[in-house]
């Protein structure tokens, strides 16, 4: 073995260790997203859906009413996917995700996502 194998070895090892880092910091996001959302009949929640590099731009008929669920797995599954500059989009397409999120809710005055897009933006400092 040469150093320059070594070296490859280590930066591959590198860029390992960030994908773990980036997947479970951005599941720990969507978490929080999803269990933030106010529930009436669970289909803002059931609505966010994740994927890599190409958002999704309509909604789905899926309904959670628990802070576990579709929502959640279809994000882990995403993010088990997730490599290096992917681009990760976590959306949600219901026409009134964003009135819910500028406080009309008050199960959630504070809204649902800027909280922890905030608190996400303060850990990638």
């Amino acid at each position: 073995m040469s150093v320059e194998d070594d070296l490859i070895r280590t930066s591959i090892n590198f860029a390992g260790f960030h994908e773990k880092v980036i997947r479970g910091t951005l599941l720990s996001f969507t978490s929080r997203v999803i269990k933030e959302t106010p529930v009436d009949t669970g289909r803002l929640r059931g609505n966010w859906q994740a994927s890599l590099n190409v958002p999704e731009n309509a909604p789905v008929e899926r309904v959670q009413a628990s802070p576990e669920g579709i929502a959640n797995s279809d994000a882990n599954s995403a993010l088990s996917n997730l490599k290096i500059g992917d681009i990760f989009w976590f959306t949600n397409n219901l026409p009134y995700a964003r009135r819910i999120e500028e406080g009309y809710s008050l199960q959630a005055p504070q809204g649902m996502l800027r909280r922890n897009v905030a608190l996400l933006a303060s850990k990638f400092r």
